[in-house]
């Protein structure tokens, strides 16, 4: 697998954030195999103007990360053929919106359009590295204490000559490498391979745009599985580590015996119980929870 990296991930911000971000690039790369190749497309430049100059404003554990990051990408003996001027076509509207951001100064797009399609070329799986910036690639819906974070781009499209279309899924937690979907919907939402009994089931062809993901419900915005439940946080502060799930079927209902859950979220302390499992049963619920779940 080979991997590349966002520009955005060396822009401003605290220290805290940059070695968190830098070290899942670090952790993904060493699980599960991924090559971060220096493709000259992009890579001179992305140390020039980007990564240098930010590596001056860092304290030293922050550093310490970014260099790390650069040891892993430029220890690669990893070579991939040239790209030819004829070598495919891409998404341009996506990429323009990843690679176009203002923060970024000049256009990125043919740039990344190129890294991208040199390393599609390989026949390889390719990800993208990436973070989520509000106005970017991303969209927080808030309703008063309740919060949906909407991925706005979590995949590119590129279509390498001879090789036909590529997804590159846009990476911005480990969770993704394991649960793709989890690139566009939260990466708290339990997943069936937790074994829980009620996991987040993500809609049939979850990665297209026009796939629904999400709803307002009881006026809450919520992420939507293919039951056609609706996931959403909890709205009172400070009562995290689970999902209040409304269930809108009358099957689904039934099966469970009320149309209103709480379920542990991917991620909770041991203490909260296991993620897909009831976190607890909602106060004044009519009728009995039955205990039975629900397949992806």
């Amino acid at each position: 697998m080979i991997g590349l990296l966002d520009p955005a991930l060396f822009l401003p911000r605290s220290d805290a954030e940059v070695e968190r971000d830098l070290a899942l690039v670090v952790r993904a790369c060493r699980e599960h195999e991924i090559q971060v190749v220096p493709l000259g497309e992009y890579w001179r430049d992305l140390w020039r103007l980007f990564a240098q100059p930010f590596e001056r404003q860092l304290g030293s554990t922050a550093k310490r990360a970014l260099q790390e990051l650069r040891k892993l990408a430029e220890g690669s003996k990893r070579q991939l053929p040239a790209l030819d001027s004829a070598a495919g076509k891409a998404g341009r509207a996506w990429f323009e919106q990843m690679f176009g951001y203002g923060a970024l100064g000049v256009s990125w797009e043919e740039r990344m359009v190129a890294a991208t399609l040199r390393a599609a070329m390989a026949g390889e799986k390719v990800v993208l590295f990436t973070r989520r910036i509000e106005g970017r690639n991303l969209c927080v819906h808030r309703v008063h204490n309740c919060r949906l974070d909407e991925t706005t781009r979590w995949v590119l499209h590129v279509q390498p000559k001879g090789i036909g279309h590529k997804q590159i899924l846009c990476v911005h937690h480990l969770r993704n490498m394991s649960e793709p979907w989890t690139t566009r919907f939260d990466w708290r939402l339990p997943a069936s391979s937790d074994g829980g009994r009620y996991p987040f089931c993500p809609p049939d062809r979850w990665w297209k745009g026009s796939t629904q993901a999400h709803r307002t419900v009881r006026s809450k915005p919520a992420w939507v599985d293919k039951h056609g439940n609706g996931w959403a946080r909890p709205g009172t502060p400070g009562t995290g580590y689970h999902w209040d799930v409304f269930i809108d079927l009358a099957g689904v209902r039934d099966l469970v015996g009320l149309s209103e859950i709480n379920v542990v979220e991917f991620g909770a302390p041991a203490a909260e119980g296991n993620a897909g499992e009831l976190h607890h049963v909602p106060d004044a619920k009519e009728g009995k929870v039955t205990g039975t779940g629900w397949s992806c």
